[in-house]
Order: C-alpha cells, then structure tokens, then sequence
C-alpha cells in the first residue's frame, strides 16, 4: 500500500465513521479533569422518608423507651417482665401477652391510655412497658402479678348447656341459689353449691321438653380466652339477583344465617387461688322462622311474581366481667327465652304449633377448678416477686369449637335428659 492509498482510506474511514463508535472501541476510557473530581465525591445523601426509621431506633433496645417521647409531669415508665408467663401460655396462644394487655384494660378502663395526658402500653414476649402515673402503673402490676405468679397456671372449666322447657323450673329451687347479678338485657347469673347446682338438673331431666345442648370439660392457661362455638347454619332466599343466563331476568339469591351458641371465658385467678374473676362474652341467637314474601321482578321467562323470607330472629348478649367465682361453686347463667334454639325446625313435629316449646329458656352451668398437677404453694397478700417456679405446660388449644352441629341429631336428642 502506498501512502496515496493509505491517506485516502483514512479520510474515507474518518468521515464515515462517527467518533463516539470509535470511542467506544477504545479500551481505555478517557477521563477529563472535571469528571475525576466528581468520582473522588461522596455520593450525595438522600433525604430520609417520613416512615423510615432512623439509625438511633433500629440500634436502641426494645426494653428502652424511645428517646424522643414527650414527657408529662408525674408520668413515668415501667417495665414488667412476662416472658415464663408467655413461654407457658404459647401453645394456646400465639400470642399470650395480648391477654394481659387485655386484662390491664378491663382493669384500667381504656379511656385513660387514649386521653389528653400522653400514655404508652405495649407488649411483646419478653416484657411489658408502660407509662403512665404512679396509681395506673400500680394497677398494671397488679395484673402483671397475677398472670406471672399464681398460685397455678392450668384451669379446669366444665361448661355445660341447657335449653329449659320454660322458666318455671325455678319454683323449687330458687332459694337454693344466690342471686350475682345481671345482664344488660335482663339475663340472670346466680351462683350455687355444687351439689345444688347438679340438683336443679336432676329435676329439670325429669321434666321433658328439657334439652342438654352440650356438656363438655376444657382446659385453659390462667388468663387465656376459651371459645366454645355451637352453631349451625340456615339457608334462606334474602334477595334477588340477575341470572347469568340471557332472557331469564331475576332469580332467587341465597345467604346464610347462624343460630346457636358463642361463648369466650376467660378466667383469672386471684392472689389466693379460691376465686375467679371471669371476663364473660356470650352471644346467642336463635331463628324462629322465615316469613315468606311475595314480591314481583322483571321476567322475560316465567312468572313475574317471585318469593324472598324475611328473618324472625331472637337474640341474647353479655360482655361483662363476673368478680369473684368462688370454685368451690356453681356460675347459672340465664341467656333469657330463645325458643327453639338448636332445634331441628325441619322436623315435622317442630312445626305443629304447641309441640315446640314457645318459652324456651337457655342456661349455662359452669364449673372451674384448678387442673395443674403440682400447684404452686399458697400465695399472700404480699405478692411475692420473681423466683424460677415448674410449671406443667399443656398444649391443648383454646380455641375449642363445636360447630355446624348435625342438627338432625340435635332433634334425636331433643327431648333426652341432662346427666
């Protein structure tokens, strides 16, 4: 090649070729002045988002209050450690400190961690922190003593259900139970010996229309929520809905009801291990019967008149704490008339008028003792503190349920008698 021809592939390359392909095709980059005293800069700091915590929070530990908390004047922070309780509790529980929480609440009142003053309760595993004054962290300890040091850890309740013919089975018995108190909707709790207790049900066995709904022993962790479920389901035409289908026009839609039984216990005991102070949620309900209804709906195909049911439902609530079972007594509990209740209302018997008892009354009977093998020694009034104390830890689940009951063997058993 001579230098004519090399000079004219230059250009021709030079002129066809654009300088940033060749660039690129140099394998070492160029790097003006400027841009090394850009890399030699600390990369720039990011603005931190309002929901990130900071370094000082994610490094500080959980058992310290955070460091920014606006203090009030006669406030201050406690620590509770409740980790034997919880390691105890967990197998019916995920998570069992919530059940102090609760209890603190129902000790406490909730309005005076949510007013003016500041106020803080939190809980995990390992501790409980709380600020507040002097009298409401007195309080808290209080409930935190009683999880952590009774007398024992494992509760006993027998619960058994009773749907009465009607409320005269009181006539011969009544002086034998001491009135507690009542419900909000006028239910009646008693409380009575045990063997009185056992006597109203002999009598009420020998009565018929007298149903046993349920009889059954539970075992629950001292402070813990049992749930006891017995319900079954009703189906019932509630509306009307556009079919999918084209030129059929409206067609019937179908929901579901639940009648029976939702019972929550939860049991705490006292310093000395004799008494229970139960936080009670009970809710029943029953169906008496479904009115059907005319009514009419656009049709291409068919009739346009059409049929919905409109529930008849009766229903009987309680959420209150009961202070002050004694175990060695019986806790009568009277949800008010509930006809019918957990009744095969299909059966053909149930539907002649008078059959069916009209002034159905349920009762609760409960019973509770302590169920732990080894109790603890006795307590005092001194609340002692802290010591490594065995305990018996028992898996079984609180959540006990007995649902979607065959309500056909339900009807079998209609009129058997209590045991």
């Amino acid at each position: 090649m001579n230098r004519r021809i090399a000079l004219f592939s230059s250009l021709l390359l030079g002129g066809l070729v654009p300088a940033r392909l060749l660039q690129a095709q140099d394998p070492v980059p160029r790097v003006r002045g400027d841009d090394r005293k850009r890399r030699d800069l600390p990369p720039p700091k990011l603005a931190r988002r309002e929901d990130e915590p900071r370094a000082e929070d994610t490094d500080r530990p959980l058992d310290d209050p955070p460091g920014d908390f606006p203090s009030q004047p006669g406030h201050q922070w406690r620590t509770y450690p409740i980790e034997k309780y919880t390691r105890m509790a967990q197998g019916q529980n995920t998570n069992p400190q919530d059940a102090i929480v609760d209890w603190v609440f129902r000790r406490t009142g909730s309005s005076v961690w949510h007013g003016e003053r500041t106020a803080a309760l939190s809980a995990s595993r390992s501790r409980i922190l709380a600020y507040h004054d002097a009298r409401t962290l007195e309080q808290v300890e209080e409930v935190v003593d009683r999880f952590t040091n009774a007398v024992a850890d494992l509760l006993s309740i027998r619960v058994q259900m009773v749907a009465a013919a009607d409320p005269r089975w009181r006539y011969a018995v009544y002086q034998r139970m001491t009135f507690h108190e009542g419900g909000p909707a006028g239910q009646q709790i008693w409380t009575a010996k045990v063997e009185d207790a056992a006597l109203v049900l002999t009598q009420m066995g020998t009565t018929q229309g007298f149903r046993l709904l349920a009889d059954n022993e539970y075992k629950v962790i001292n402070g813990q929520t049992l749930t006891i479920k017995a319900t079954v389901a009703k189906d019932y035409t509630s509306h009307l809905q556009r079919a999918g289908a084209a030129g059929l026009g409206f067609q019937p839609g179908t929901r579901q009801l639940t009648e029976g039984i939702t019972l929550r216990l939860s049991p705490l005991l006292n310093y000395e291990g004799d008494k229970i102070e139960l936080a009670l949620d009970f809710k029943a309900g029953t169906i008496k019967k479904f009115h059907a209804t005319r009514v009419l709906a656009p049709r291409e195909v068919g009739s346009n008149e059409m049929s919905i049911d409109v529930p008849e439902v009766s229903e009987s609530r309680i959420n209150q704490t009961i202070p002050d079972w004694d175990l060695d007594r019986t806790l009568i509990i009277s949800a008010g008339i509930l006809p019918g209740i957990l009744l095969d209302k299909t059966n053909l018997l149930n539907r002649i008028p008078g059959w069916t008892p009209g002034a159905t009354e349920l009762l609760l009977f409960l019973n509770a003792k302590i169920a732990s093998n080894t109790p603890k020694p006795q307590r005092t009034n001194d609340r002692p503190k802290g010591g490594a104390i065995d305990r018996e830890r028992d898996r079984d689940r609180d959540d006990i349920r007995i649902e979607d009951l065959d309500e056909e063997r339900l009807g079998d058993r209609g009129r058997g008698r209590p045991r």
